[in-house]
C-alpha cells in the first residue's frame, strides 16, 4: 500500500502545499459532482480524479461510476438485502481491499 505521507515528505517543501491542495480539490470534485454514466466519455477522467482525491477503501464515495448508493437504516439492512434477493438483483460485493481485516 502507498504511504501518502511518505510521498508528500519526499516532495520539496515548496511543492507539498500545492500537491496537498490539488488532492483536496480532487476530493471536493468527487463530493459535489455526480459520477458520470459508465458509458460516458468522461468516466475515465472522473476515475482519475477520484483516485487522486484518495477515494479508496473505506474512504470511497457512496456514489460511484456504474453503482448506486441507496442508504437504508442499519436495522433495515436485512430486509433490504432480502428484497433485492427476491427481485433477483445481486449485491455488489466489495473488493478484497475494501473488507475490514
Amino acid at each position: 500500500m502507498i504511504d501518502f505521507s511518505t510521498l508528500l515528505n519526499a516532495l520539496p517543501d515548496k511543492y507539498a502545499l500545492c500537491v496537498s491542495v490539488f488532492i483536496i480539490l480532487c476530493k471536493l470534485v468527487t463530493v459535489f459532482v455526480k459520477p458520470p454514466a459508465t458509458t460516458s466519455k468522461l468516466a475515465w477522467l472522473y476515475q482519475i480524479v477520484s483516485l487522486i482525491g484518495l477515494n479508496v477503501g473505506w474512504a470511497a464515495n457512496r456514489l460511484q461510476i456504474g453503482k448506486t448508493g441507496i442508504m437504508v437504516a442499519r436495522s433495515d439492512a436485512g430486509e433490504a438485502k432480502a428484497a433485492l434477493a427476491q427481485a433477483n438483483i445481486p449485491l455488489a460485493s466489495p473488493k478484497p481491499s475494501d473488507r475490514p481485516s
